[in-house]
């Protein structure tokens, strides 16, 4: 199969630590121009776009190395006359999985662009026949090693779910005793604040003992600021003892 193409990326040469790389491909006639496929994927971030003449490629990067060169990615090249996707697989994965999954991620670019070709739906077909042969060594395992593994994690999930309900019951209760907790010490500090409040005959002493320590003088930010009341207040009060005939202003 022809190799594709894409921007600055090419499978590296075969070491022992080099990704392996597969491919397949459908013929199909192109019915629309290169540029309008090209629009049907400039709003997906993850891709990478080359137009490359007459042909389109398609990069999805999935991983990087160490260097930040893709490791695992695939390339979708939508050419004239036929669609050809080439593949990375790691050492350590499935060749057999890993072909399954490039082949959903065509199929879901492929239904982006399906009214800009003429495909032989026959070839799709058996590509999918194909890799799900392929897999079926992986959906192979005998029914009592299937339910024995199936029947360990629906234990594990029980138990996690129990913990889980025990810890939301839990977290329940300790809300509710905070909710309580707040509106006691709500009700305490407004308590504080009622007894430290003073009345207004209280706070008329506490201005005419001011007036008889500092010879007749009251600066009244002082008064304020050392019996933690508005200045508007302690001015008022003065007023109202002048007013009433308790002090005599000298100015």
């Amino acid at each position: 199969m022809p190799s594709a193409k894409a921007p600055s990326i090419q499978p590296k040469p075969a070491t022992a630590a080099a990704p392996r790389v597969g491919g397949f491909r459908i013929f199909a006639e192109r019915i629309k121009g290169v540029k309008e496929i090209s629009g049907r994927f400039t709003e997906i971030p993850s891709l990478e776009l080359s137009l490359e003449g007459d042909s389109l490629s398609v990069l999805n990067v999935e991983s990087r190395d160490l260097k930040k060169d893709p490791a695992l990615f695939s390339i979708t090249r939508f050419m004239s006359d036929r669609i050809e996707v080439l593949y990375t697989c790691l050492e350590n994965m499935s060749p057999k999985k890993r072909r399954v999954e490039v082949l959903r991620q065509f199929l879901n670019l492929l239904t982006l662009v399906d009214d800009c070709y003429e495909i032989d739906m026959k070839q799709i077909y058996q590509l999918l026949e194909a890799s799900l042969s392929e897999m079926y060594e992986y959906v192979s395992l005998d029914y009592d090693k299937l339910f024995s593994l199936y029947d360990s994690v629906k234990t594990d999930v029980v138990a996690m779910q129990k913990k889980i309900n025990d810890l939301t019951n839990a977290n329940s209760l300790l809300s509710k005793e905070n909710y309580e907790l707040k509106n006691k010490n709500d009700e305490l500090v407004m308590k504080i604040k009622e007894l430290q409040a003073y009345s207004d005959s209280v706070l008329s002493l506490k201005i005419q003992e001011w007036l008889s320590e500092h010879k007749g003088e009251i600066n009244i930010a002082d008064f304020a600021k050392v019996y933690n009341v508005s200045e508007a207040r302690v001015e008022q009060l003065l007023n109202r003892l002048v007013t009433e005939g308790y002090l005599e202003s000298k100015g």
